[in-house]
C-alpha cells in the first residue's frame, strides 16, 4: 500500500509539472528575440544571491526588450508565474534656474507622457484582422495593486506590482491570463501569441533599473494572494 501510494504522488507530480512551461530561466535569453521602439535599454545577467541568474535592466532614455514569440495554449496553460524586482523606478533630472540639479520621480503613469515603469510585461494576442490587443502587467511607484487603465483601446495597463513594495524586494507573481483578459477586455481567449518583458523610461527621457528572474507558464491554480 505505501509503495503504491509513493508511485500515484509521483504520477500526479509528474503530471502537474508536464504542463509547466519555461520560458525564462536562470536569465536565459536564447528563445527571446530583442525589440527596439526607442534607444536600448540593457539587458544583463547578473548573479542574485537569491534568485541565482536573473536579469539585469537598465534604461537610459530607452524603450527595448525581449519577446517570446510562440503561441501559449491557455486551455492548458493559463496561468503566468513570473520573478522580478525593482531598484530605481523611472526618474530624470531638472537643471533649476541656480543650476542645481533636482530629480523628480512624481510623473502621471496613466498618462502618455508619463507611461514608463522600470518593469513591465507585456502579453498579447492577434485578432482577426490582424490588429494586436495586449495587456500591460506594470510596477507601479504611485497607482495601487489591480489598478488599471488604458494606453488605448488595444492597449491596457494593469499594476501587478509596486505600491508598499521595497525596492530590491523580489516578488513572485502569477496571473490568470485568461480572467484578466475577460476583465480587461470583456472577451475569451484561448491563446497568446507573444510575451514581451521591458523596462522603460523613453518618455520622461530619465533612468530606470529594474531585474527579470524565472517565467513558467502553469496548469496548477495556485494563486498569489494578488491573483484574483
Amino acid at each position: 500500500m505505501r509503495q503504491h501510494w509513493i508511485s500515484l504522488c509521483v504520477l500526479l507530480f509528474a503530471a502537474i509539472h508536464v504542463q509547466a512551461k519555461p520560458l525564462l530561466v536562470e536569465g536565459n535569453l536564447e528563445r527571446w528575440e530583442k525589440v527596439i521602439l526607442q534607444n536600448e535599454t540593457q539587458y544583463t545577467p547578473v548573479m542574485d544571491m537569491e534568485q541565482g541568474v536573473v536579469i539585469r535592466a537598465v534604461s537610459d532614455g530607452s524603450a527595448s526588450g525581449y519577446e517570446y514569440q510562440g503561441k501559449i495554449n491557455l486551455k492548458r496553460t493559463p496561468v503566468l508565474q513570473w520573478q522580478w524586482s525593482a531598484e530605481q523606478t523611472p526618474e530624470t533630472q531638472k537643471v533649476l534656474a541656480d543650476g542645481t540639479r533636482q530629480t523628480i520621480k512624481d510623473f502621471d503613469e496613466t498618462r502618455v507622457d508619463g507611461n514608463d515603469f522600470v518593469l513591465r510585461l507585456i502579453v498579447s494576442k492577434k485578432g482577426f484582422f490582424q490588429d494586436v490587443k495586449a495587456i500591460h502587467y506594470v510596477w507601479s511607484h504611485s497607482q495601487p495593486l489591480e489598478a488599471s487603465w488604458n494606453i488605448n483601446e488595444n492597449n491596457k495597463v494593469l499594476v501587478v506590482g509596486g505600491g508598499k513594495q521595497n525596492p530590491m524586494q523580489w516578488q513572485t507573481v502569477f496571473r490568470h491570463i485568461q480572467k484578466d483578459w475577460l476583465a480587461l477586455f470583456d472577451e475569451k481567449i484561448d491563446e497568446i501569441d507573444s510575451i514581451i518583458l521591458m523596462t522603460d523610461s523613453d518618455h520622461i527621457q530619465g533612468q530606470a533599473i529594474g531585474y527579470y528572474g524565472d517565467m513558467h507558464t502553469l496548469a496548477v491554480q495556485k494563486m498569489a494572494d494578488n491573483e484574483r
